[in-house]
């Protein structure tokens, strides 16, 4: 495959070639109605072979990979411009419509964010002040969402700025934008910095106070309940980021390879359900923890079955709403003895034991959570979760009683295992055994 189509090495002279009215030159409709049509028919072609794809070989899949990427930039490049064009001529409004609705009537493939981005360039096109950012789009590579990000931000600031002072704002996020080294959560500081440089004060203390009152949690479930969900609007961009920290955390990573070899589990997860999980592992900690440390009980709960139930697989179990609870069901709804026998190593069970109908033969015992001193002692020897590959650090583990309590078990440092939200689960489901030592925990895994 030619190295050089699309490339510097092609469009060298080509531009001052086209349209200059020299003898054997192609009129610049034909090229691009033209080009396009071929492009078009080609690229169909192309897609109907790409069905095929497995007779490729390996370098092929790489190879057409990167052309792939190539023939987007080009044909995004050539959006923009026609776009750029159809707006400065006024084409959308003597046809009635707006710009990015004009768009998406022609272009119905594109998302809707990548519309009102090609709409916002090319509006911003028919402004002379805006051409650096039109030009670090159709020549320098920048791309629509990031164009996008700088040209809202410019908006903002260009009431409270002289004209030459704008149009230096203008060339200084785009340089920013087409910088390779920035990521566009750089750009957004840039431009972060740019507003609270040039808007007074009083309008960031007034944007602050409108976005405080946005902030909002609801239920969002389906009517018939199967479904729950939770709909949650920021009103602050530090609660934003802390949020967004636990879903890029280590916590909704992918389990690695060596996790997967040692436990014969292939992580299946969604990345969505990886972030839920991660979200959940902080929040229960958050619910059970004090001083930095989960130390208190994730919930209290007033256990009611027969002693061998506990012990063995079936069982019901109900909870009743106690003061100082971190979670109850206070519908009564019932939960499976294996659910109470993962809880049980780290809520407060209060179990009311029946030997016979009506017959409450015990109490419970209470003293048995581990302690901040023991999390810290477990958290130097197993260092994180205990199942190999997994890298979930101790202070995101529940302390687990490998025999459990319901058995008998002690909560001595000998009888803990440190381990993930996910994997204690999967721990209880398969019933596995350990061997703790005072090096660390070794699993029986097969």
């Amino acid at each position: 495959m030619d190295e050089g189509w699309g490339g510097d090495v092609v469009t060298v002279g080509l531009v001052e070639l086209i349209g200059e009215g020299l003898p054997g030159a192609r009129p610049v409709a034909e090229i691009v109605a033209g080009g396009l049509g071929s492009a078009g028919r080609e690229l169909a072609l192309t897609e109907i072979a790409a069905r095929r794809s497995v007779l490729l070989q390996d370098d092929q899949v790489q190879e057409c990979m990167t052309a792939v990427g190539r023939v987007a930039d080009i044909m995004m490049r050539t959006t923009v411009r026609l776009a750029c064009e159809a707006a400065a001529r006024g084409l959308p409004h003597m046809q009635g419509f707006a710009l990015v609705d004009w768009l998406g009537l022609r272009c119905p493939g594109m998302t809707v964010g990548a519309l009102r981005d090609v709409a916002r360039v090319a509006a911003a096109s028919t402004d002379p002040v805006y051409a650096p950012l039109v030009e670090a789009v159709v020549g320098r590579g920048m791309s629509l969402a990031r164009a996008g990000l700088v040209h809202r931000g410019l908006t903002r600031v260009r009431g409270a700025l002289a004209p030459e002072k704008f149009a230096e704002a203008v060339e200084l996020l785009a340089g920013a934008g087409v910088e390779p080294t920035f990521e566009d959560r750089d750009v957004h500081k840039v431009v972060e910095a740019l507003l609270r440089t040039c808007l007074p004060e009083k309008d960031h203390d007034d944007r602050a106070k409108a976005k405080a009152q946005l902030r909002d949690v609801h239920e969002s479930s389906l009517a018939d309940g199967t479904v729950r969900r939770i709909i949650m609007t920021f009103g602050d961009d530090a609660d934003y980021e802390s949020v967004m920290a636990v879903l890029r955390s280590p916590l909704a990573a992918p389990s690695s390879a060596q996790e997967q070899a040692a436990t014969g589990v292939p992580e299946s997860r969604t990345p969505g359900q990886r972030r839920y999980d991660a979200l959940m592992t902080v929040l229960r900690r958050g619910v059970a923890g004090t001083k930095g440390q989960p130390s208190t009980p994730k919930a209290t709960l007033v256990v009611t079955m027969d002693l061998q139930t506990l012990r063995r697989d079936l069982g019901d179990a109900r909870a009743a709403d106690l003061p100082g609870c971190g979670s109850t069901l206070a519908d009564g709804a019932s939960i499976s003895a294996a659910t109470v026998r993962r809880l049980a190593c780290e809520a407060d069970i209060i179990p009311v034991v029946l030997g016979g109908p009506s017959e409450i033969v015990d109490q419970g015992r209470r003293r048995r959570l581990v302690t901040p001193g023991q999390r810290i002692r477990l958290a130097a020897r197993d260092g994180g979760c205990t199942i190999p590959g997994c890298t979930v650090p101790a202070t995101w583990c529940d302390a687990h009683h490998v025999v459990p309590w319901a058995q008998g078990g002690r909560s001595d440092l000998s009888n803990y295992a440190l381990l993930c939200p996910r994997h204690h689960t999967w721990v209880h489901e398969r019933r596995l055994g350990a061997t703790v030592t005072a090096l660390g925990v070794i699993w029986r895994l097969r």
